[in-house]
């Protein structure tokens, strides 16, 4: 049996929805540790110039410099706000395929689903479950839910 004649198009427009809020939770998730990293670097910058000023103590100087070479190079290495730009662009295909694939059979959307599928960015594999339970709270059926790990109910919480 073909996989077309297996899937009804809500289950098909059910993949879209999924791949799309992936990729949402996955920017969204880069995003956060952009600014907070930025944020971070910058208030331990401010620690650092605290070193010209006798009215606080040295270990502020020492921390604001920690913090400023820790952040400030997890900013650097990791780069999330790079990781998040082809994200940002998988949002977008898949919603113009939502709005397409509307008007089609699930035949129809199937090969042009597979063609989306082929420029994906890369996501982060602990925010499948996560995007998952979007969807199924989005099709009101929060009974398919799956249950998250700690991790994973941090990372849903972040991103």
């Amino acid at each position: 049996m073909s996989e077309t004649t297996i899937k009804t198009k809500d289950q098909v427009l059910g993949e879209i929805r999924y791949a799309q809020r992936l990729a949402q939770r996955t920017a969204r998730l880069y995003r956060r540790i952009q600014a907070f990293s930025t944020f971070l670097a910058i208030l331990g910058g401010a620690g650092v110039m605290s070193a010209m000023s006798t009215r606080f103590p040295v270990w502020v100087s020492i921390s604001g410099a920690v913090v400023a070479a820790v952040f400030g190079a997890m900013v650097i290495v990791i780069r999330p706000a790079d990781k998040a730009a082809p994200n940002e662009l998988d949002i977008r295909k898949y919603d113009e395929l939502l709005a397409r694939a509307q008007g089609l059979s699930e035949e129809q959307i199937l090969p042009l689903l597979a063609e989306a599928r082929k420029t994906d960015a890369a996501e982060i594999e602990s925010l499948r479950t996560i995007a998952y339970n979007d969807v199924m709270s989005e099709m009101n059926r929060d009974d398919q839910k799956i249950r998250l790990n700690a991790y994973q109910a941090m990372l849903a919480a972040i991103a």
